[in-house]
């Protein structure tokens, strides 16, 4: 079968041996998957990503020397009937799987294919059937809405909660389309490019600004959350329009989250979800005299996955604005580099099988 194999820092489209599914398994037929930023960082950094994940001690992730299939955001469809599944059903699942080495991340193994590819191998007791109204690419969305279901989640967000995104990229803008869908907010969305800024209004935030403009201390302010001590200590409580405020860190860049803590009002959850691959420097004590919570996450569980999914089957178009662009295998290399380069995609989806709307 063809796939896109990422090998010394480069993707080549080259014949690999089919999956054998061992008990448990089931062959599936990738139909869309999206580019993680992850994955970018994979392919020109694998060493630094896997040496990361090794020392956090995930046994299973892959060996940067040899050659892996990428692809762990999928819509796939299934090739043979048999328990609960028949052949030419749709399904999403998470992108665990317990091999013969353990629990490995599909995307990120060297004995198993990913999603950039025309079959592979998934959980069948992990499978959750798409309805014939919910559009393939919306489907494949599932894993990434995913990881903002629980970062949502890991931030205790509550009705009396106000929240700030920062950095609209796609982890941003799904956690900003979590938010509205659960009723939250007011949610203030911090962007520098503005097709990303559009697109944080069309997933729901009720104020988009540009970093340094200001604003967000205003905005802060407004809802009687001050970002100051002697501001917190002499606020009238009745002033206070909600008694919280979570601000999600979805950048990942070096000094991003002491930026933040400098704009957090007094007493904030900085969730961390944006993954900086550098070190970074924090100041405790600055941290403290705020009453900062610091939480990061990462992944979700399949309860989140599910979760993820649900919201899509309630309202599949809503997501729909955030697939910007749609390669096949061929066009997977010119996909990545947009991606990398920053333009206006938001997220790009891979049709292995050639299928492109």
């Amino acid at each position: 079968m063809k796939a896109a194999v990422l090998n010394a820092g480069k993707l080549t489209i080259e014949e690999v041996a089919e999956p054998r599914p061992r008990s448990g398994e089931i062959v599936v037929k990738p139909l869309a998957c999206g580019i993680c930023g992850s994955d970018l960082h994979a392919k020109d950094h694998a060493g630094h990503l896997c040496d990361l994940l090794h020392r956090a001690g995930f046994r299973g992730f892959m060996d940067p020397s040899r050659p892996v299939v990428m692809g762990h955001e999928f819509c796939a469809e299934v090739l043979e009937s048999g328990a609960g599944l028949k052949a030419g059903d749709r399904i999403v699942s998470p992108p665990f799987l317990n091999g013969p080495e353990g629990i490995v991340l599909l995307g990120y193994s060297n004995s198993y294919p990913g999603a950039f590819a025309e079959r592979m191998l998934v959980s069948q007791e992990s499978c959750l059937r798409v309805p014939d109204d919910v559009p393939t690419d919306i489907a494949a969305l599932t894993e990434p809405l995913a990881v903002a279901v629980h970062a949502v989640a890991e931030g205790g967000v509550d009705e009396d909660t106000a929240c700030a995104v920062f950095g609209c990229g796609p982890v941003g803008l799904f956690v900003i389309a979590r938010l509205k869908a659960l009723g939250h907010g007011p949610v203030l969305a911090v962007e520098p490019n503005p097709a990303r800024a559009r697109m944080a209004e069309a997933m729901g935030a009720d104020t988009v600004v540009s970093p340094g403009a200001g604003t967000a201390g205003a905005w802060w302010d407004d809802l009687g959350l001050p970002q100051g001590l002697s501001a917190a200590m002499a606020v009238d409580p009745a002033l206070r329009r909600r008694s919280r405020a979570v601000l999600f860190e979805c950048v990942g860049k070096p000094g991003m989250i002491m930026a933040l803590a400098q704009q957090a009002p007094v007493g904030a959850t900085i969730v961390v979800v944006g993954t900086c691959m550098e070190l970074d420097g924090l100041e405790p004590a600055f941290l403290i005299q705020k009453g900062l919570t610091l939480r990061f996450v990462f992944a979700y569980s399949n309860e989140e996955f599910a979760a993820a999914f649900r919201m899509i089957l309630d309202d599949p178009e809503r997501l729909a604005p955030l697939v910007t662009t749609r390669v096949d295998l061929a066009g997977i290399d010119s996909a990545f580099a947009a991606l990398a380069g920053g333009s206006g995609a938001i997220k790009a989806l891979v049709k292995p099988a050639g299928l492109l709307d």
